[in-house]
């Protein structure tokens, strides 16, 4: 609805070609390394069982995160924004969510649009949903 539209944040920047790529590869690294730490605790003779339990709750938490940001990313492609990184920042108190999107503007059609799709997918808030149209440099 358009009295809505704009709640989220906007921030504008430029970014470098292979940008949307580094950035999920970075992201999925990252997630790879801390599940295998975690899968070790829990295969951890030596750690108690509610260490175990945190380190499985944590994986589960990581995955339907990923989820969300690929179900994310994957309708915003689907309505156009072919290029976009959703960031849900789980450590922070109610889960911000991040949004770079590949255009150097945005109307308050596209906004509120991207806005919707995430809120969707994510179950966040308008207000802690920041969307960073970045252009890419030649």
């Amino acid at each position: 609805n358009k009295e809505n539209a704009g709640e989220a944040v906007l921030v504008s920047n430029t970014v470098t070609g292979n940008y949307f790529e580094e950035a999920k590869l970075s992201r999925e690294q990252t997630r790879a390394k801390n599940k295998e730490t975690l899968t070790n605790l829990v295969n951890n003779k030596n750690v108690t069982n509610a260490q175990k339990d945190k380190a499985m709750q944590q994986i589960m938490q990581m995955t339907e995160i990923s989820e969300k940001e690929t179900a994310t990313e994957n309708l915003l492609a689907a309505k156009g924004f072919s290029e976009a990184v959703v960031t849900i920042l789980s450590d922070s108190v109610d889960g911000n969510v991040d949004v770079v999107i590949n255009q150097t503007q945005l109307t308050d059609t596209q906004k509120a649009q991207i806005e919707d799709i995430v809120k969707r997918k994510t179950e966040c808030s308008a207000d802690k949903i920041v969307i960073s149209p970045v252009g890419k440099k030649k």
